[in-house]
Order: C-alpha cells, then structure tokens, then sequence
C-alpha cells in the first residue's frame, strides 16, 4: 500500500509541476515578478502540509529511502513554481493539487 502511495505521490507531484507551469506560462505575470508574495493562500499551505505529512510518512515505511530525496526535491520545485505565481493563479494551482492529492489518497484506502 506505501509504494502505491510513494508511486502515487511522484506522479502527483510531477502533474502538479506541470500544472503549475502551464498556468503559469497561460497567466500574464509580468507584474507579479516584480512584486513580492508575502502571503501564502490557505489552499496552498494545505497543499504543502499534506504533501510534506505523506512524505514524513514515507520515510518511517521500510524500502522507500530511495526514493524520499526524489519526492522532496518534486515538492520543493512545486512550491517554487506555485509561490512565482500570481495569487489568484497560486489558489487555482493549489486547489487543483489539493483535489489530486484528496483522490490519491482516497484510490489508496
């Protein structure tokens, strides 16, 4: 159930970059480079704590160390994509991820 899980994770993380990156080439953010996010949307802190709740997971499960560094440093550059966004393109990427990851979650059960 872990790999799945595990296995499950990295393609979420890897959808989600690539959502992110798409919304984030489809929004005009000329503007938001120059400003500074200063908050981070409640969609998005949820998002980065669950993933970061189901990596610490992951790392008591034996067999999965391989594969802990790969998903942390997924998430890492999700968050980085998500927080250069604009705010209203950061809430709609979260919410995206977060609707993901609720049904990954629910395939695993």
């Amino acid at each position: 159930m872990i790999k799945k899980i595990l296995s499950s994770f990295i393609i979420f993380t890897g959808a989600l970059a690539s959502f992110s990156v798409l919304a984030n080439e489809s929004t005009n953010n000329l503007l938001s480079l120059s400003k500074e996010v200063t908050t981070i949307p409640q969609q998005c802190q949820q998002l980065f704590q669950k993933a970061e709740e189901l990596i610490a997971d992951a790392e008591k499960q034996p067999g999965t160390h391989t594969q802990i560094h790969k998903m942390k440093n997924r998430l890492n550059q999700s968050k980085k994509q998500i927080l250069e966004m604009e705010l209203a393109t950061q809430t709609k990427s979260c919410d995206h991820g977060l609707a993901k990851l609720n049904a990954l979650q629910q395939e695993s059960e």
